[in-house]
C-alpha cells in the first residue's frame, strides 16, 4: 500500500477556523554535516492541540502554538522498506540560506541525523481531530538522502520565496527532499485512516552479518 498525503501548507501558517484540513509538520530535519540545523525556528497556531501517538512535537498550552522546522506540502511513501520518504515543505529564509550554502558544490555527505514528520487531519464522521501519520518507534529516524545510481541526490530546494499569505509580508521557501533509511536501521511508522484506525508499518532492512543467517 503507498501513502499520499498532501497537505494545506497555507493553512499550517496561517489557520482559517473555519477549515479543518490536513496538516503537515517537518518536526525536524538535520544532517548533511550541518551542526544542529535546519533549526526549528517557526510557530504556528494548530487546531489539534493533543497529540498522543507523537511526543515528539512542542505545542505551547498557553498559546496553542507548535514549534517546527517547516510546514509539510505533500508527504508520500511507496510503503516498501527501502523506499524513500518523500517530503516537500516550506522553511524559513534563514534556513533555506544555511541550506543553500551547505548545497553549493558537491556536498560532502548524504547522512541525514534526524528527521521527524507529524501530520493531522480531521474526520467529518466523528467531528474530531486526529494523528494520520508519525514516527512510531522513535522520535526522529536516520537516514540518507536518495541518490538513484549514486549521483542524482533527491533535494531540491526553491530559489525564490514564495509569501505565506498575499496579505502576509512573509516569505518562506519550498524544500523538497527524499530519505531512504539507514543501513541496519529499522524504524515504525505510524499511520492512521480514521480516529479509530491505527496501525504501524516497518521501514528499513537489517542486513545480516552471516550470509547464511539472511538465508534462515
Amino acid at each position: 500500500m503507498s501513502y499520499n498525503l498532501p497537505c494545506d501548507w497555507r493553512s499550517g501558517f496561517v489557520m482559517d477556523p473555519t477549515k479543518k484540513p490536513r496538516l503537515g509538520y517537518l518536526v525536524w530535519f538535520q544532517g548533511l554535516n550541518m551542526v544542529d540545523f535546519l533549526k526549528q525556528d517557526i510557530k504556528t497556531s494548530t487546531q489539534y492541540k493533543t497529540p498522543t501517538n507523537y511526543k515528539g512535537v512542542t505545542i505551547d498550552p498557553t498559546t496553542g502554538q507548535l514549534t517546527s522546522t517547516g510546514v509539510i506540502d505533500s508527504f508520500s511513501w511507496a510503503g516498501g522498506v527501502s523506499d524513500p520518504l518523500c517530503i516537500s515543505a516550506y522553511i524559513s529564509q534563514e534556513n533555506a540560506t544555511i541550506l543553500k550554502n551547505q548545497m553549493m558544490g558537491t556536498l560532502k555527505t548524504t547522512t541525514i541525523k534526524k528527521l521527524a514528520w507529524w501530520i493531522c487531519n480531521f474526520s467529518l464522521e466523528n467531528k474530531v481531530w486526529y494523528e494520520e501519520a508519525w514516527p512510531a518507534s522513535a522520535l526522529a529516524v536516520t537516514g540518507q538522502l536518495n541518490a538513484p545510481g549514486g549521483k542524482d541526490v533527491r533535494l531540491n530546494l526553491a530559489t525564490d520565496p514564495t509569501k505565506i499569505a498575499q496579505n502576509i509580508d512573509v516569505n518562506v521557501y519550498n524544500v523538497y527532499f527524499e530519505v531512504v533509511p539507514a543501513a541496519n536501521a529499522i524504524y515504525t511508522l505510524g499511520f492512521a485512516t480514521s480516529p479509530k484506525a491505527f496501525y504501524k508499518l516497518k521501514w528499513g532492512l537489517q542486513v545480516a552479518s552471516d550470509p547464511t543467517s539472511a538465508l534462515a
